[in-house]
């Protein structure tokens, strides 16, 4: 029996046919791109900077809630209702990638639940990045040598009062920032027994997170005294901040919070 015959054209009719459903697979893929690039132009367009910024841009496009940074705000309450009691809060790092994960769902605009999309840690490790990429740490770089200068004089009769004083030369967004930092650490340090973190081991955290210091040996030795006037603050944050000056402080944020609503809605945001 001979094997049937081949007709060529037969054949080149069939490979004609192949080409041509590749070449539709290939144009369907490119219209997919197509309709998909404009979609992701969309996501970008609702991306909204967080880290990096400064406080006062940040008070200015109306990102705050009660005259504070409100992603700072959301992290605080979070861990003050879950993380008081959490062992080495902020001294334990968390997760990098869950963190990086978080810092772009805040700036993404989706609705982050610190419970679920992280974990304490975490929510810990994100609030010390968000200070730690100030342009201007809390404590700026123009009152920063006057701060070092009080504790270097070591006149520790009038140092309290001049501490004060010195703090409410901050910039009001600085000012509001360190004022409702300093009170939730305090609250850390009220339970430093079972968190093992008491005043200068949070200072010794957040020193370095709140004053910027060059690098080097002598930008440890200036570290160190930087972490001791933040356990200078957070051990007189009452009367730093409540006890004598309490209405005019709150009365500052207040201000500040209703400046924002106005040039926000000026602007028409």
């Amino acid at each position: 029996m001979q094997p049937p015959v081949v007709n060529m054209t037969d054949c080149s009719f069939f490979l004609c046919i192949f080409k041509q459903s590749k070449a539709a697979v290939r144009l369907k893929e490119d219209m997919k791109k197509i309709v998909v690039l404009p979609l992701n132009e969309q996501r970008a367009s609702t991306y909204t900077k967080l880290f990096g910024v400064s406080l006062q841009e940040l008070h200015q496009q109306g990102l705050t809630e009660n005259g504070i940074p409100a992603i700072v705000w959301n992290i605080v309450e979070y861990l003050t209702q879950h993380g008081l009691n959490q062992e080495g809060l902020f001294r334990v790092n968390g997760n990098v990638k869950v963190v990086e994960q978080l810092r772009l769902m805040y700036e993404s605009g989706v609705h982050v639940e610190l419970g679920k999309d992280g974990d304490i840690c975490s929510a810990a490790s994100l609030l010390k990045l968000f200070l730690r990429e100030l342009p201007e740490r809390v404590i700026t770089s123009a009152l920063h040598p006057r701060f070092l200068q009080l504790f270097q004089d070591g006149r520790n009769d009038a140092q309290e009062n001049s501490l004060r004083d010195l703090i409410k030369e901050l910039p009001d967004t600085h000012y509001c920032l360190l004022k409702y930092l300093c009170q939730f650490l305090t609250k850390v340090a009220k339970h430093h027994v079972q968190n093992r973190m008491n005043v200068h081991n949070l200072a010794t955290v957040f020193g370095p997170n709140c004053f910027h210091v060059p690098p080097g040996l002598e930008g440890m030795k200036e570290q160190d005294l930087c972490n001791k006037i933040m356990a200078k603050i957070l051990e007189n944050y009452h009367t730093l901040f409540e006890v004598e000056c309490t209405e005019n402080d709150n009365q500052r944020c207040e201000n500040l919070a209703r400046l924002i609503i106005v040039k926000v809605s000026n602007f028409g945001i």
